[in-house]
C-alpha cells in the first residue's frame, strides 16, 4: 500500500535544507528575547523594569546571537544595570546608614562593566560609591583610574573624575591633587565643584589672591544665582575661621612657657606666621563681605543679606559699618525683630549705649512678647550688667515658655548663685539633674555617653558648688564624688572607642573643692585629710602645679593630717606663683592682690601649727572689707580721734561677727 507524502512535511524539510545550506538564512534563538529588551527598555522606569530588561539581555545570550547581536545585548544590559544603579543612588542620599543600597547598587555596576568594560560613567559611580564612609579606598582607586582612561570623548564627565581623584589623594598628597584639579578645570572650565576645590587649597594652603580668582570665576558662572552666592560666602566664611583659629593655637604655643603645645602632627594647618594667617583672613573676610554686598543689591527686599552684611561687617571688627547696615534695614522695615535683635546684639559690647540698648529691646519685645532670641538679648544684657534680678526675670519667662530649656535653666541657675540665692540655684539643678537619670546613659550610642556624662559632672559640680554656699557641706561632698565617679566611666569609656576621639582630663575644679572643703570644714565628720591630699595632688597635677589656689587647698590638707612643714611649702609655692603673675593672665589685678593676702594668712595659721577651717575664710572677707572701710574713712580726712572710734567700733563689730560666723558655718567656695 502506497502512502501519500504530507505536504506540510515536505515543505519543513525544504526549509530546514536551505537553512543548513545557507546559515545566513537561519534566524539566531536568542534574537526574540533580544527585541523584546529592545522593546521593553524605552519605557523602562522602575527597577523592576530594567531588570526584565537584563534578563531579556541574559537569556537572550545564552540561546545564541550572532557576534553583533551579542555585543548589542551586552551593551543593553550594561546600560539597564547601570540605570537601575542611579535610582539606588537617589535612595542612598536619603538614608543615614547607605551601606545596604550602596552595596547593591555596586553589585549591579560591577555587572554592569563586566559587560561593557568601557564604561566611563559606570566606573565613575563604582568610584563615588566607594568614596563613601566605609567602601573600599582601594577598588575607588582602581575603578576612578579606569573612569579617567575610559571618559576620554566626554571631557565633562572626565574632569569630573580627575576632581574625584583629586579628593582621593588630597590627604596624602597635596601636589597630586592639585595636579587632577588643574586638569579638572582644564577640561571643564564650567566645573563649579572643581574650582570650588582648587580654591579652598590655594587659601588654606597661603595662595589667597589666586584663589579668589577661582571664587571670581564661580561668582562669573553663577551670576544672579543668590543662592549659589550665599553658598561660596559661607564656604569662604568657615576657610576664614580655619585661618583664625589656626593664629589663635599658634599665639597658645607662642605665649606657653614651655612651648608644650605642639602643632606640627596638625597637618591641615598651614604652615604660615601669626600674621599671615591673620592677614590671610582678613583678606578671605572681605571677599566675604563683597559677596554679601552683591547679594544686598541683587535681592534689596532680603532681610536676610543685610544681616549677613552686617555679620560680616562685625567680623572685620567694623561695628560702626555693621549699625549703619542695620540702620538701613531698619529704615526700610521698623518693625523688623530680626533687625533690632541683632542692632541690640552689636551695642551690647558697649555700655556708653544703655538707654539705647534697653530702647531697643523694648521695642522687640513689644513687636513679640514671647520671642526667645530677644529674651535671650535681654538675659545677657542684663547679666553683663550685673543685674541679676532683671536677667532671672528674663530667663523664668523663657523657661515659662520652653520649660525644656536645658540651656536657660542652666543660666538661670547661675544667675541664682550669682543674685546669692544659692537656695534656688540649688532647686533648679535637681529639676536638670532628675532629667540626667543614669539609666539614660544604655539607651545612648557609645559615641555620645561621654558627652552625656560630661553635661551630667557639670551640673554636680555646679549644684557642690551651691551647697558649698549654703554650708551644707555633705550634700556638696555627695555631689562632687558622683561627679568624679562619672569622669571614671568616661575615662574607662576613652579606652574603647576605636578612633580616640574623646579625650577626657579629670576636672580640677571638682577635684580642688573636694579637696577644700573635706580639709577645711567645720565639721569634725567630714574631714578627711588624706583624702583632701589625694585630690588637691591629682588636681595639682592636672594645672602643672601652676595654680595659687590649688597649691593653698594641697597646703589646707596637709595641715589637717598635721604636717604643718608640708603645708608652710606649698602655700609659699602658691605665694611665689601669685608673686610672678600679670594682668595678661585675665586676672585683674585686685583679684591677685586679694589671693595674695588670702595665701598670706593661711600662711601665718599654719606657722602658728592651726589647720585652715571654712569660717576662716569668711572671717578673712570680712576683716579685709573693714579694713578697706577704714582704709576709704581715713582718705576722708577723719581726726585721730574720730579714727581711735571707729577703729574701736570695727573691733568690737569684728569680735561679734566671728561669733556669728562660728554658729552660722558658712560654706565658701575655693577659687
Amino acid at each position: 500500500m502506497r502512502f501519500a507524502p504530507n505536504k506540510n512535511a515536505i515543505q519543513l524539510l525544504l526549509l530546514l535544507f536551505l537553512a543548513l545550506a545557507n546559515p545566513a538564512f537561519a534566524q539566531d534563538a536568542g534574537d526574540e528575547d533580544l527585541e523584546s529588551a529592545f522593546d521593553l527598555k524605552p519605557n523602562a522606569e522602575k527597577l523592576g523594569d530594567f531588570e526584565e530588561v537584563v534578563k531579556l539581555c541574559k537569556s537572550a545570550i545564552e540561546k545564541g546571537l550572532d557576534t553583533e547581536g551579542e555585543n548589542e545585548a551586552k551593551l543593553l544590559a550594561a546600560s539597564a544595570l547601570f540605570e537601575q544603579a542611579e535610582q539606588l543612588m537617589i535612595r542612598i542620599s536619603r538614608q543615614r546608614d547607605p551601606t545596604f543600597y550602596r552595596n547593591q547598587a555596586l553589585k549591579l555596576l560591577k555587572e554592569a562593566v563586566e559587560f561593557d568594560p568601557e564604561m566611563g560613567e559606570g566606573w565613575l559611580m563604582i568610584a563615588k560609591l566607594n568614596a563613601l564612609r566605609g567602601g573600599d579606598a582601594e577598588e575607588a582607586r582602581e575603578a576612578i583610574d579606569q573612569a579617567i582612561e575610559k571618559l576620554e570623548k566626554l571631557p565633562a564627565k572626565q574632569s569630573e573624575s580627575y576632581l574625584l581623584r583629586s579628593m582621593m589623594v588630597q590627604k596624602d598628597d597635596r601636589d597630586a591633587a592639585r595636579e587632577d584639579l588643574d586638569r579638572a578645570i582644564e577640561l571643564n572650565e564650567s566645573n563649579v565643584s572643581a574650582l570650588r576645590a582648587r580654591s579652598t587649597l590655594l587659601i588654606i594652603e597661603g595662595s589667597v589672591d589666586e584663589g579668589l580668582k577661582d571664587v571670581k570665576k564661580i561668582l562669573e558662572i553663577n551670576d544672579g544665582q543668590s543662592d549659589a552666592l550665599l553658598a561660596q560666602a559661607q564656604i569662604l566664611s568657615r576657610m576664614a575661621d580655619v585661618k583664625t583659629v589656626a593664629a589663635t593655637r599658634k599665639k597658645v604655643a607662642e605665649d606657653s612657657e614651655d612651648g608644650s603645645e605642639d602643632l606640627s602632627a596638625d597637618s591641615d594647618l598651614p604652615d604660615q606666621s601669626i600674621e599671615q594667617l591673620e592677614a590671610d583672613a582678613k583678606r578671605v573676610r572681605e571677599a566675604v563681605l563683597d559677596i554679601y554686598g552683591d547679594l544686598v543689591e541683587l535681592s534689596p527686599e532680603s532681610e536676610e543679606f543685610y544681616l549677613r552684611k552686617a555679620d560680616a561687617h562685625r567680623a572685620l571688627d567694623q561695628d560702626e559699618e555693621a549699625l549703619a547696615v542695620i540702620d538701613e534695614l531698619i529704615a526700610k522695615d521698623d518693625r523688623s525683630i530680626a533687625a533690632l535683635q541683632k542692632k541690640a546684639q552689636i551695642m551690647l559690647t558697649e555700655e556708653g549705649n544703655d538707654d539705647e540698648t534697653v530702647k531697643i529691646l523694648d521695642q522687640a519685645i513689644k513687636l513679640d512678647p514671647y520671642d526667645t532670641t530677644t529674651r535671650l538679648l535681654r538675659m545677657q544684657f542684663f547679666t553683663a550688667r550685673r543685674q541679676f534680678d532683671s536677667a532671672i526675670v528674663e530667663a523664668e519667662k523663657i523657661i515659662e515658655k520652653e520649660p525644656s530649656n536645658a540651656g536657660v535653666m542652666e543660666r538661670l541657675a547661675l544667675l541664682y548663685s550669682l543674685d546669692e540665692q544659692p537656695k534656688k540655684a540649688i532647686e533648679v539643678y535637681d529639676g536638670l539633674l532628675s532629667r540626667m537619670p543614669n539609666s539614660y546613659l544604655e539607651q545612648l550610642p557609645p559615641r555620645t555617653r561621654p558627652v552625656f556624662l560630661l553635661q551630667k559632672i557639670a551640673t554636680l559640680s555646679s549644684r557642690g558648688d551651691a551647697y558649698l554656699s549654703t554650708g551644707e557641706h555633705e550634700f556638696a561632698i555627695e555631689d562632687y564624688e558622683e561627679a568624679i565617679d562619672l569622669g571614671d566611666q568616661i575615662e574607662e569609656m576613652q579606652a574603647s572607642l576605636p578612633d580616640n576621639s574623646f579625650e577626657y582630663t579629670p576636672d580640677d575644679g571638682i577635684l580642688n573643692n573636694l579637696a577644700w572643703v573635706l580639709a577645711t570644714s567645720t565639721l569634725e565628720e567630714l574631714r578627711d585629710g588624706k583624702r583632701a591630699i589625694e585630690l588637691a595632688t591629682l588636681a595639682c597635677e592636672v594645672t602643672e602645679y601652676k595654680r595659687p589656689h590649688i597649691l593653698s587647698t594641697l597646703a589646707s590638707g596637709y595641715a589637717e593630717e598635721g604636717d604643718f612643714d608640708s603645708a608652710i611649702k606649698w602655700i609659699e609655692k602658691g605665694l611665689e606663683i601669685n608673686a610672678a603673675r600679670e594682668i595678661s593672665e585675665l586676672l585683674p589685678e585686685e583679684e591677685i592682690e586679694r589671693q595674695r593676702k588670702s595665701l598670706e594668712t593661711e600662711l601665718e595659721s599654719y606657722k602658728q601649727k592651726k589647720p585652715w577651717r571654712e569660717n576662716q575664710a569668711e572671717e578673712a572677707k570680712k576683716e579685709e572689707a573693714e579694713s578697706k572701710k577704714s582704709e576709704d574713712e581715713d582718705s576722708d580726712g577723719k581726726d585721730s580721734d574720730d579714727k581711735d572710734s571707729d577703729d574701736k567700733d570695727s573691733d568690737d563689730k569684728d569680735s561679734n561677727q566671728e561669733d556669728e560666723s562660728e554658729d552660722s558655718d558658712p560654706g565658701v567656695l575655693k577659687s
